[in-house]
């Protein structure tokens, strides 16, 4: 597993008001300060002239100009450059990072903030647009970047993430002009990326990406426009990106609401590790800097959940923190982080010139090694992980036993391996998020003081007791699985998800009868507009009965396992995409299915053309009974399967039938 931190402790060792954010090119800053005229002019080291108009957009002038307008912004269709109360012939420089800041942008129902800082060295422009949602609900958002050229595009390429190839994070292509534009959108890693579109022979690009922004929350995309002397030189430039680096160098209120690039092995969440090139590095109080070789053996620490010792060649960095009695984080090669007291009062220290000197640990603020042939820019955890709010993190044993869970719907005591993962600090709720591996999202209580874990990667097996009131998350190593169309979910008001489907008997009191409803042949459940107790029912057959349900509450078996019983107040919507038929008709289906293994072909084929026309209602029950079918018919019941989950396409023949006609019932 992939790991993306929700919540570390918020600690920034370095400055990040001016830095590098491509191929270690530093910025240069304005003299100026405050408010700027429009359009505003960067002239960069390649002879460039970038111009910066009303609401962002982006031009070129001079010699070979390649950008007619670029980065222009497209919120939910309502372009930002079109926005009449948008238009100002001024914007605002910050004086600390050097960016031309546009805020207070009222775009398709957002509020928006494009912060542009050009790089005068990488002849690069480096767009922060942050989008702002006012109201209390979450809200979906279409972002469109759109750029238009100067010169014709002879040809172009879009541009792979090395990591995941089947995701593009770039687009390069080479202009009548001689020169190359080079336009980025998401960062190597990245699991937020656009889609990109160049219509062939046009000299427009376009990338669109869609999200969703929590209910006063903000989310921003960050996006680069470049030249380069060639088409390779551009894939290049892209390729040779560093999303560490990049992240550096902007402060962190606004890097924590980057979606679209993701950090690397230098940065754990918020805090940041020093490291050095070809030797150790040591930063002390006093500003001095060491460089060289540690000659320790191994950091023992004093932590919490017991003595720690790691072997110096796993230690990746070390920083201090705390200004009385500082204490040691101390980053490994597999990604995790031990805090506690090292026991050792000084760190020798092997200087390049080949003195040895012991450096007081109360001195030292960051120590990192030097870089080691084959780092993972990127850790990947397959094993369960704590997560503290001090900033630590490590690999664990699972816990044995069921873990209790007080929750909406009682007190669910759970077996580890169907929890994906417990939020302890999630950001819009007081209470815990819980997510089972099948998809289920729910808030909850973790309803224990304290969890005992096994700390197995530290030299020898800890087993630790960690306090409920430190832990800032608990992944158990499965990913939760992914949510599609044939999957059944019951969406509640209180935003909780469950994934599983609603068993038993339900009887529902109309107003001609009371009806006993199978709730494995239900397809959906929705409450009725304006009324808290009356909810209207749809059957596999696509019957609709609306009433009110005597018990008020349903059962719902969820997919990992576990039942649960839910109010029928909270409900806001169920949808099973693959109800099962009544008895009758599944008894009809099963009588069919034998048809498929006759020896006439014609009806083997008439079974099969009158079970695709059943639809979807039959895949449950085909699911079912397939394994018990022979072979020939198995592969029939593939390809209807196959066909009612696309939406009911003519399903392809088995092989040995290519010749055959399906006849109409």
């Amino acid at each position: 597993m992939r790991f993306t931190p929700a919540i570390l402790l918020v600690l920034i060792l370095t400055s990040v008001t001016t830095g590098q954010f491509v191929r270690g090119a530093r910025i240069n800053l304005p003299g100026n300060a405050g408010s700027i005229n429009l359009p505003y002019s960067v002239q960069d080291n390649q002879g460039n002239n970038w111009m910066i108009y009303q609401n962002g957009m982006l031009q070129m002038q001079g010699n070979f100009p390649m950008y007619s307008q670029g980065a222009m912004l497209t919120v939910n269709g309502q372009n930002a450059n079109n926005n009449n109360n948008n238009n100002n012939n001024q914007a605002r420089m910050d004086n600390v990072t050097g960016e031309i800041v546009f805020e207070n942008m009222n775009v398709g129902g957002f509020t928006v903030t494009r912060r542009i800082l050009v790089d005068k060295e990488t002849s690069m422009v480096r767009y922060i647009d942050i989008v702002k949602n006012n109201q209390n609900a979450e809200a979906k958002v279409n972002l469109r970047i759109n750029s238009n050229l100067n010169y014709g595009v002879q040809q172009a390429q879009n541009v792979p993430d090395p990591k995941k190839a089947e995701n593009n994070i770039g687009w390069v292509a080479q202009t009548g002009a001689g020169r190359a534009v080079v336009e980025v959108f998401a960062g190597s890693g990245s699991k937020v990326v656009p889609q990109i579109n160049w219509p062939q022979g046009s000299n427009n690009i376009m990338a669109t990406l869609q999200t969703t922004v929590p209910g006063g929350k903000e989310i921003a995309w960050m996006h680069f426009h470049a030249t380069a002397m060639t088409q390779d030189g551009g894939v290049q430039l892209i390729n040779a990106m560093n999303p560490g680096k990049i992240l550096q160098s902007i402060p962190r209120e606004i890097r924590k609401l980057i979606i679209n690039f993701a950090g690397t092995q230098s940065m754990f969440g918020e805090i940041e590790l020093l490291r050095g090139d070809v030797l150790d590095v040591v930063e002390l109080r006093g500003g001095d800097q060491l460089k060289g070789s540690i000659k320790a053996a191994s950091f023992k620490l004093s932590t919490s959940y017991g003595p720690v010792e790691l072997a110096a060649e796993k230690v990746l960095a070390m920083v201090s923190v705390g200004r009385f009695r500082p204490r040691q984080l101390i980053a490994t090669v597999d990604g995790e982080v031990f805090g506690g007291i090292l026991d050792a009062q000084t760190l020798e220290f092997e200087l390049s010139s080949g003195q040895v000197t012991a450096v007081p640990v109360t001195q030292i603020t960051r120590l990192g090694t030097r870089k080691r042939a084959g780092e993972p820019e990127e850790f990947v955890f397959n094993a369960p992980l704590v997560t503290l709010k001090s900033g630590e993190r490590f690999a664990v044993v699972a816990p044995a036993a069921p873990l209790p869970l007080l929750t909406r719907y009682g007190t669910l005591s759970l077996p580890p391996a169907s929890i994906s993962s417990i939020n302890f600090q999630p950001e819009d709720q007081p209470v815990h998020e819980i997510t089972l591996i099948d998809g289920s999202t729910f808030a909850g209580l973790y309803a224990s003081d304290s969890i005992v874990v096994r700390l197995s990667n530290v030299g020898k097996e800890i087993d630790a007791t960690l306090p409920a009131s430190t832990l800032a998350q608990l992944r158990l190593g499965v990913p939760p699985a992914d949510i599609d169309d044939n999957t059944p979910t019951l969406t509640l008001s209180n935003n909780d998800r469950l994934v599983g489907i609603v068993s038993g008997d339900l009887k529902l009191d109309t107003a001609y009868d009371t009806l006993t409803v199978r709730g494995e042949e239900i397809q959906k459940i929705v409450r009725v507009e304006k009324s808290p107790v009356d909810v209207q029912i749809t059957l596999w057959d696509q019957s609709t009965l609306t009433g009110q349900l005597q018990e008020q509450q349903i059962t719902c078996a969820l997919k990992c396992g576990a039942a649960v019983k839910i109010p029928v107040a909270l409900i806001q919507e169920y949808l099973q995409p693959q109800p099962k038929p009544s008895a009758m008709m599944a008894d009809k289906i099963k009588e069919i299915v034998a048809a498929l293994s006759s020896e006439n072909w014609k009806e083997r084929d008439r079974a099969q053309a009158q079970l695709l026309a059943m639809g979807a209602q039959v895949a449950g029950v085909l699911s079912e009974i397939q394994s018990a079918q022979p072979p020939e018919a198995q592969e029939r019941i593939n390809a209807i399967l196959a066909a009612v989950r696309a939406g009911g396409e003519a399903p392809v023949s088995p092989a040995g039938t290519a010749d055959a006609v399906i006849l109409p019932d």
